[in-house]
């Protein structure tokens, strides 16, 4: 209580006054560092002790992944480690459950163990096994029906230095820095054996979190020998918290969790949206990326309606509709189980409470590819305790497009105060050359932890372990680059690409040359919008008549504007001569563009008389009939290169070409080709994206040029340097990374030296005593801002998170822009939102300069 005098152990120890109504966050920040730092404290408290609530209600969107629950932070704090001695006598709360437990009272320390043996009951980070010669019990074992001691010994399992240090690791949050081939699945798995068997961590406090299914089952297997061991998915995990399974409370807010699958989300958002079908499209893919993007990014729906660019307008409406949907039925789709169990443990306390008493620690696989979302549920699992050993790479986030990004590492200490980093050093997995490739081509990038790599000192391998091509054919010198390497074992070789379109040359090369090949491009390539309609004008210069159906196709891509009435009547004629009569009973209008596409259709006919091959025929429609401009166009709207784009899939085409020349029966050719079976055990073919974490022998990484590496497409050049980075290093032995002679990729000069290395965070040990603390004026600012935006979304009749939503404030007060560039970078400002609030939020930063 305030001014009570302290215990005489505790006389001359540092003061703290806390007023449980309104805690001071430097007072919050001193407690915090105090029990990072094991530093003796004496806390005046004003008020009743706070316990668990129900955070206030907002829309999941609005969160942020730094989200404080400020009154749970002063909960831990004034009871995780304090002895409370304002009765006038020192009580531990751990006391009462160690007795019933079958611990006895002792004079010596807190309590007598079973064996007769004294021991301290402690609730501080687990870094400490022994204290005045007694042992040390921590409250976690106690909670979880446990009486024996921490123990803190050396792992007895055969690890390098790097490895042993980081499975080793003593405190609470570890960052474990784990680049390619440095062994970090074993790390994960053995720091579980060694807490389990050497540490005594009770099973049920313990969690280990795969970022996949796959992943899982590795880990599983790996640890066969820990029955009591629990390994889980993200979405797993986050199930369990909704259905209230295992060692988790059932919620009481929510009925039902029959969990569904795409087809089933596709005939919901069918009965909500009123979409007209169209041939060989899907006007529901775009809907259940925008609903991704929405729960999983934590994005406010009205910034990503905005982003797609009119092809998803309404989202705010159905996100509400959709949801609402799935809970009155009990249902959850796979965004769902996580955003669900982030909005029932913050509404739940006692969900809360029971899903941190099975969490106390946290083992974390992939950490750099967790979304918002993900990183959101792993923050409120932990709690103020921060127990989370996060092991990953920085330099493999490559999923960006889902929200996945390299500051879940680099500002680790800013999600986890008081973590320790353990770097992993050693690459055994690639040779020398490939290492030293993949360190230069990083290098280049600032947004990074700064790492010292280096291979395995017995790793072998051929002198020429990794080789780049320039070629003036360069499928056909990637297909025999595979043919030679997969001369005894095909399943050894796998060969790369930036997006899938890239594979199908390579794939029919190889079929070609009688190399046994897995199956990455079926018929599904030729119903693809651009390729549809390249194919459909093929036919229109080949056949000796239109077809309707060629007709529609060609008369919608390029788009002319013409109206589908006009088209019908367009597809009644099977002559150009009938087409330009045609133009002259329609609106001049309508005439100009049918004569104009008549003009067209009568070029590339004229250029299949004359003897012109597939791929000049191809050249023609990209270059003069305005196929590739129009592309290039609708992939201006996308949101990510996730997956090959229409301009992709043109030039896919047109390496193609090159195997059958003759326009009149390429496509019948083609289609022959895709729809011939795969080996399973040829060489594989694949994208980057798909199998980061795997390995092979021999890599080729193909079509290495400017557009592909990077993409043409892309906004993050530093994720696209990450991407080839992954791409070199799944080779064990050898790396061949081949490039068209007119455009290499600039990677390539950039893997032979290094950059400037200015910019990367060094790694480093995050010092115990970093906890957030507010920077002076941040609170008046953050004040005032929130006060404008309350006034603007009054005066606009909105919400305030349309506004902008907290994590945006959150990023204003840190950042402080100073310029439009600079509020650009701030999160969920665009163009619109710049021009429509820039003046005045600029005006409110300013003001607060220093």
């Amino acid at each position: 209580m305030p001014g009570q005098p302290a215990p005489a152990e505790w006389q001359g120890c540092p003061r703290v006054f806390v007023d449980c109504s309104a805690p001071d966050a430097q007072a919050l920040a001193d407690l915090h560092a105090a029990w990072l730092e094991r530093t003796a404290l004496v806390v005046e408290v004003q008020g009743r002790l706070p316990e668990l609530e129900a955070a206030p209600a907002r829309p999941v969107w609005s969160l942020s992944p730094g989200l404080d629950l400020l009154p749970d932070r002063l909960e831990f704090l004034l009871t995780a480690n304090c002895a409370d001695a304002r009765s006038g006598d020192i009580t531990l709360t751990a006391l009462v459950p160690a007795f019933e437990l079958g611990a006895q009272p002792c004079e010596r320390a807190d309590i007598l163990l079973p064996d007769g043996s004294p021991a301290w009951i402690d609730g501080g980070p687990p870094d400490l096994a022994m204290a005045g010669g007694f042992a040390v019990l921590p409250t976690t074992h106690i909670e979880h029906g446990s009486l024996k001691p921490h123990v803190i010994v050396e792992p007895t399992a055969m690890l390098a230095p790097d490895q042993l240090e980081a499975v080793s690791h003593t405190g609470a949050a570890a960052r474990i820095v784990a680049p390619a081939g440095s062994g970090k699945t074993r790390v994960l798995t053995e720091r579980a054996r060694h807490l389990l068997r050497e540490r005594n961590v009770p099973s049920s406090s313990l969690l280990l979190v795969a970022f996949n299914k796959r992943a899982q089952l590795e880990m599983k297997e790996r640890t066969s020998d820990l029955p009591d061991l629990k390994v889980s998915t993200l979405n797993a995990l986050g199930l369990a918290i909704i259905r209230g399974s295992g060692s988790f409370a059932a919620p009481s807010s929510r009925r039902g969790t029959d969990v569904v699958d795409e087809r089933t989300v596709r005939r919901i958002l069918d009965d909500l949206l009123d979409l007209r079908r169209r041939a060989n499209s899907d006007p529901l893919a775009v809907w259940i990326e925008a609903l991704t993007a929405v729960r999983l990014g934590l994005r406010d729906p009205v910034e990503v309606e905005r982003s797609f660019g009119g092809d998803v307008d309404g989202l705010p409406v159905l996100v509400e509709r959709y949801r609402a949907t799935l809970f009155e039925h009990g249902l959850v789709d796979f965004d769902e189980q996580i955003v669900a169990a982030i909005e029932l443990l913050l509404a739940e306390p006692a969900v809360r409470k029971t899903a941190r008493r099975a969490c106390r620690t946290l083992l974390v696989d992939e950490f750099q590819d967790l979304t918002p979302a993900h990183m959101l549920l792993i923050r409120l699992l932990a709690g103020p305790a921060s127990n989370v050993f996060g092991v990953g790479d920085d330099d493999q986030t490559i999923y960006g497009f889902t929200g996945a990004s390299p500051d879940w590492l680099v500002d680790y200490g800013r999600w986890f105060p008081g973590a320790t980093t353990h770097p992993l050093e050693v690459n055994y997995r690639c040779p020398a050359p490939v290492v030293q490739a993949a360190s230069n081509l990083l290098s280049y990038n600032a947004s990074r932890v700064d790492k010292q790599i280096r291979p395995a000192q017995q790793h072998g391998g051929p002198d020429q372990a990794l080789s780049v091509h320039i070629a003036e054919s360069p499928v056909q010198l990637t297909a025999e680059l595979a043919a030679d390497l997969a001369a005894t074992a095909p399943h050894d070789v796998i060969v790369l690409t930036r997006v899938n379109a890239s594979l199908a040359p390579v794939q029919i090369a190889l079929r070609a040359a009688g190399v046994p090949v897995t199956k990455a491009v079926d018929l599904r390539f030729a119903e693809r919008t651009g390729v549809r309609a390249a194919l459909a004008w093929l036919r229109l210069a080949t056949s000796d008549r239109l077809e309707p159906t060629d007709i529609a196709e060609a008369a919608r891509r390029p788009g002319r504007g013409l109206s589908a009435r006009v088209i019908e009547w367009m597809c009644e004629h099977r002559g150009t001569q009938d087409l330009r009569r045609l133009a002259d009973r329609v609106r001049d209008r309508d005439a100009e563009k049918v004569l104009e596409f008549v003009d067209d259709v009568e070029l590339v006919r004229i250029a299949a008389q004359r003897g012109d091959d597939t791929r000049t025929l191809l050249d023609l429609l990209r270059d003069e009939v305005g196929l590739g401009g129009s592309l290039d166009q609708l992939d201006g709207s996308r949101r990510s290169v996730d997956r090959s784009t229409h301009g992709d899939d043109l030039s896919a085409l047109s390496s193609l070409a090159d195997f059958h020349p003759q326009p009149a029966t390429f496509e019948t050719w083609l289609r022959a080709e895709l729809e011939a079976p795969g080996d399973p055990d040829g060489v594989r073919l694949s994208t980057v994206h798909r199998v980061k974490g795997r390995e092979w022998p021999h890599v080729i990484v193909a079509a290495a040029e400017e557009g592909r590496f990077p993409h043409r497409l892309c906004t993050d050049i530093e994720e696209e340097r990450r991407v080839f980075h992954v791409a070199i290093t799944r080779a064990s032995l050898t790396c061949d990374v081949v490039a068209d002679r007119a455009a290499p990729s600039r990677f390539l000069a950039e893997m032979e030296a290094a950059g400037s290395p200015a910019k990367a965070r060094p790694v480093s040990s995050v010092p115990a005593s970093v906890v957030p603390t507010p920077a002076p004026g941040d609170e008046s600012l953050r004040d005032e801002l929130r006060e404008w935006r309350r006034t603007r979304a009054s005066s606009d009749g909105v919400p305030a998170f349309v506004v902008f939503n907290d994590r945006t404030l959150d990023e204003l007060v840190q950042i402080r822009p100073a310029d439009a560039k600079a509020l650009r970078r701030v999160h969920g400002f665009g163009p619109a939102k710049v021009s429509r609030y820039g003046e005045d939020l600029l005006s409110i930063v300013t003001s607060h300069a220093d």
